[in-house]
């Protein structure tokens, strides 16, 4: 089944090179943001989505002002996602041609001309198998959490219709709260207004699961190329075990394997800084409206959420934004603890077999693994620990929120 709707990443043992940025590709392909050349339908998108976020703040303002506390979060739910989606848009805009040369170095590092070793390759399978089901969760879950909130208005139509109270029926009940001029709200314009609000919705689950896809997928194929240098380090220490001293011809040889090794770490080291510069505002953004959202969309499903359709709805928006946020901060706990892991191999290979010179080399690159890599943004670094700190702050937001409602 996925393999026909075009999800061949899905299964096992495909191509690797079909892996290879599978998820992201497919949501900003869709709305244009792919990295390369600028694209109309990005721009197109961009100002869809920046009026469905207007007109969706201004309807929970209103509602807040006008004391409807359960309303106007119910608004912001959406809301929220939504503006941060945004912004991701604009910073993918603006750095498309950089991020287009992360894929092609990271490509070139991951996929080398010399065939892999069988080592390598099934790290880079279980890695990559892995971010495509990873990413594509996040995707799915928010894919579902909008068709509910777009089905949700027309399911209650039609209850309604059919236990015979055709006059309850709100004709003017859209997919999500936003102030719209009222002769959109009836007809002939009413259909088209519905399926604008609909499609603003969808907008926004193609780009951040695609925008949010792109930073697991780095992180993932990051801590893979660190899982390479740790195999190669094995390696090209294993041919000398046994030896009193690496010296002479081989001493050479060694030489040249271990300039190798540190000029990937850098170059590995310098990628990342890259990505996590031209990233910063993305990734800031999203943790710290992060809470909030959770903890509204908490707090929905505990009121808002009285009957099945509602629950169901703010249960799968839940999971979408728990989802949303996992995926970076595992992400930043991967690129850690591999950086952080290379001095720890380095460390039990036989170093003491070389010579003084190649023992300062050894020396320094244990010094930097031990500095580990982070994915770290002003006042934070994305991690598991992370991770749990905000759930904890969700839990604070939904007691103030119950608190007002009580």
């Amino acid at each position: 089944m996925a393999g026909y709707f075009g999800f061949r990443f899905l299964y096992r043992n495909q191509p690797l090179s079909l892996y290879f940025y599978a998820v992201p590709r497919l949501g900003l392909n869709l709305m244009g943001f792919w990295p390369g050349p600028l694209q109309w339908r990005a721009l197109v998108h961009f100002l869809i989505l920046a009026i469905g976020v207007t007109t969706e703040l201004h309807a929970g303002f209103s509602f807040a002002r006008a004391g409807e506390i359960t309303k106007a979060l119910e608004t912001f739910c959406p809301a929220g996602t939504s503006a941060v989606t945004l912004l991701k848009m604009f910073f993918m805009l603006r750095y498309r041609q950089d991020l287009l040369y992360v894929l092609t170095r990271q490509h070139q590092l991951l996929f080398q001309k010399k065939p892999q070793t069988a080592e390598k390759q099934q790290l880079m399978r279980h890695h990559s198998e892995m971010a495509a089901r990873f990413n594509f969760w996040p995707l799915s879950a928010g894919f579902f959490t909008c068709t509910m909130y777009n089905l949700k208005p027309m399911l209650l139509a039609m209850l309604l219709y059919l236990q015979g109270r055709s006059d309850a029926i709100a004709w003017t009940t859209t997919p999500f709260n936003m102030t719209m001029p009222r002769w959109l709200l009836h007809a002939p314009y009413f259909p088209f207004t519905y399926m604008f609000i609909a499609y603003t919705g969808y907008v926004t689950i193609f780009m951040f699961g695609g925008c949010d896809a792109f930073y697991f997928e780095f992180c993932v194929h990051i801590a893979t190329l660190f899982n390479f240098l740790q195999a190669d380090t094995r390696a090209i220490f294993r041919p000398y075990k046994g030896l009193a001293q690496i010296s002479g011809l081989r001493s050479r040889r060694f030489e040249a394997s271990l300039v190798q090794l540190i000029e990937r770490h850098n170059k590995i080291f310098e990628l990342t800084h890259f990505f996590r510069q031209r990233y910063v505002i993305i990734t800031l953004a999203h943790f710290v409206s992060a809470s909030m959202v959770i903890g509204f969309s908490i707090f929905d499903l505990l009121t808002a959420g009285g009957s099945g359709l509602g629950t169901l709805l703010y249960v799968g928006y839940t999971v979408a934004a728990l989802s949303q946020l996992l995926i970076y901060c595992y992400g930043g706990t991967l690129v850690t603890e591999s950086s952080a892991q290379l001095a720890t191999v380095m460390g039990t290979c036989p170093w003491h077999l070389c010579l003084p010179k190649h023992r300062l080399y050894v020396y320094l690159f244990i010094m930097r693994s031990q500095r580990a890599l982070t994915m770290a943004v002003p006042f934070f670094s994305p991690s598991l620990g992370t991770f749990a700190a905000i759930l904890q702050t969700s839990g604070s937001i939904i007691a103030l929120a119950m608190s007002f409602q009580s």
